[in-house]
């Protein structure tokens, strides 16, 4: 007879049994993160906005081997610090080559870990249900969701400083030593985006110190550490960097990043009442729940809860700030998300528990917005078919059983009193599978209309008829060179003038290969084209190009 498995087999799998049963919400927060920000991440192309600039800068890091001062087209680049382009970097030089996937993956992984610092700061202050909720919150809310799959610095920045809040509060209530990790973190929010980490946290501390009536508690936070850590990292990097830079160009970068932004702007100017409009796209679905949550977080305030001052005071401190600075832009609230989600994931949780007593109407209102929010969202599914499907009939069918199904579930869950719960499980569950749809079609939108595939394809075909070719541009719009030099990994000169295209085209050393835009090609083809030379079409909805080589 076959021998029977050992005892240890059955114990290994009933512990991990146990830990599944345990940790379920964790798991599926996980599954549910995994899906938005890594589905079709790299699938789509170099041209989107994210991507080509701090792309490039990461590019010429990795070809140059200069990791300390970072260069944008040839220019020392000083506007941000370097850790996005490091990571950039770092995840790209396993192959010697910056794709789509790498230029988004740091972005795509720091999305991840701040749901999961939302997740357990909120388990670690309040509850399971609400650890699980908050991080939901934040997770499928657009604007967070969105810049998770982009190549900018806001996301890390918004983990960064995420991750400073949570050990500082974690030392403040708990152990001292959880500091030095506060202080680390504020190093990496610094070297993500400058002072302005410094600013936001230190600020909110502050405040919240003095509300708590314990400002004596700033003695305490073990500054010693904070010296250390922050000497041997930006002391180092930032005394070198000053060698090779200088200081003048340094301080003149610093005054008008900050202190120009907040008076007088060159980009981003907006009005005083843009957040308060911007808010409500950038935080969907969430958005109706937020002026309620305010007025739960004020309640909850005003009866001492120390939890949820902190959230407070996380919340309006950087708003103010914000506000008061005439750079406006819609990403720049995303360090606001977590401390948010939280607080509207407790207002619910209360709201399930019936905990709510003053207002009264509060809870009332909360259960009617789930509601109205699961009836967009059912809206949203039904319509759906109509739109992904081109067969108006096929549409309609799965429209038509989809009512019926969502009728179906409704007075399953209503018989069994449990209609609130469903109806934000569905929000969750439509408003996930909505992002993943909208990914989709975005990449099939970006490669139908890339001009990257065929430029290389064209490229390598013409390099290989010789042994030796050289590749220029000709009067390329500076977006357009950063996604050439991408696509082909180099750098591709740029030639200003007719008189130095004709020179390149008549090389005899070796073969050249010129990349022009077609409106401009077509305003000096009839000065430069001749019996020796022959052009390639690359074709592209937005940014068609020709290929000048010869023949």
């Amino acid at each position: 007879m076959p021998s029977s498995p050992p005892e240890k087999y059955f114990t290994n799998n009933n512990r991990l049994l146990s830990i599944f049963k345990r940790e379920y919400l964790l798991v599926i927060l996980c599954i549910i993160c995994s899906l938005l920000f890594f589905f079709e991440l790299g699938s789509r192309t170099f041209e989107t906005h994210d991507v080509p600039r701090y792309a490039e800068m990461a590019r010429d890091m990795l070809h140059s081997g200069d990791w300390l001062v970072t260069k944008y087209q040839g220019h020392i680049y000083l506007s941000k610090p370097p850790m996005l382009m490091w990571l950039i970097a770092f995840f790209s030089s396993f192959t010697d080559h910056i794709t789509p996937l790498t230029a988004r993956l740091p972005n795509a992984l720091a999305g991840i870990a701040g749901v999961l610092i939302t997740y357990y700061f909120a388990r670690k202050f309040f509850s399971r249900r609400i650890a699980f909720l908050s991080a939901i919150i934040l997770a499928i809310s657009q604007k967070y969701f969105w810049h998770g799959r982009e190549a900018r610095t806001d996301m890390l920045f918004t983990v960064f400083v995420t991750l400073s809040f949570y050990f500082f509060y974690l030392g403040y209530r708990q152990k001292k030593w959880f500091y030095s990790i506060f202080y680390f973190a504020l190093v990496l929010a610094v070297l993500t985006k400058g002072p302005l980490g410094i600013i936001f946290v230190l600020s909110v501390i502050i405040v919240y110190l003095a509300l708590q009536k314990n400002l004596s508690a700033i003695k305490t936070m073990k500054w010693e550490w904070g010296v250390a850590i922050f000497a041997l990292t930006i002391g180092i990097w930032g005394s070198i960097f000053c060698l090779k830079v200088g200081i003048k160009p340094i301080m003149s970068t610093v005054k008008s990043e900050l202190f120009t932004r907040i008076n007088d702007p060159i980009s981003h100017a907006e009005p005083f009442y843009y957040y308060f409009v911007s808010v409500w796209a950038d935080y969907a679905p969430w958005t109706l729940f937020i002026p309620f949550a305010c007025i739960y977080t004020y309640k909850k305030w005003r009866e001492g809860n120390p939890h949820h001052t902190f959230l407070f005071c996380w919340i309006v401190v950087i708003f103010i700030f914000l506000f008061i600075s005439k750079a406006k832009s819609s990403r720049y609230m995303l360090p606001i998300f977590p401390a948010l989600s939280i607080l509207i994931a407790n207002l619910i949780s209360d709201v399930f528990e019936n905990t709510i007593l003053q207002p009264k109407w509060l809870a009332k209102v909360t259960r009617w917005i789930i509601f109205a929010t699961a009836i967009i969202a059912a809206i949203t599914l039904v319509g759906m078919p109509h739109y992904l499907i081109k067969n108006i009939w096929i549409g309609t069918f799965i429209s038509i059983v989809t009512i019926l199904m969502l009728i179906k579930l409704y007075r399953y869950f209503f018989e069994r009193k449990k209609i609130l719960k469903a109806a934000l499980a569905f929000i969750i569950i439509i408003t996930t599978a909505g992002w993943l749809v909208y990914i989709h079609q975005l990449t099939v939108q970006s490669n139908r209309d890339s001009f990257g595939p065929g430029l290389v394809k064209t490229v390598n075909e013409e390099s290989m008829d010789w042994k030796n070719y050289i590749i220029c541009g000709y009067q390329l719009d500076r977006d357009i060179w950063n996604i050439i030099n991408l696509n082909l990994n180099t750098c591709v000169p740029r030639l200003t003038d007719q008189s130095e295209l004709r020179q390149f085209l008549n090389s005899v050393d070796a073969k050249p290969i010129c990349i022009i835009e077609k409106v401009v090609f077509d305003k000096i083809k009839e000065n430069i084209l001749d019996d020796s030379l022959k052009t390639i079409d690359i074709k592209s909805r937005k940014h068609p190009l020709v290929v000048l080589t010869k023949k």
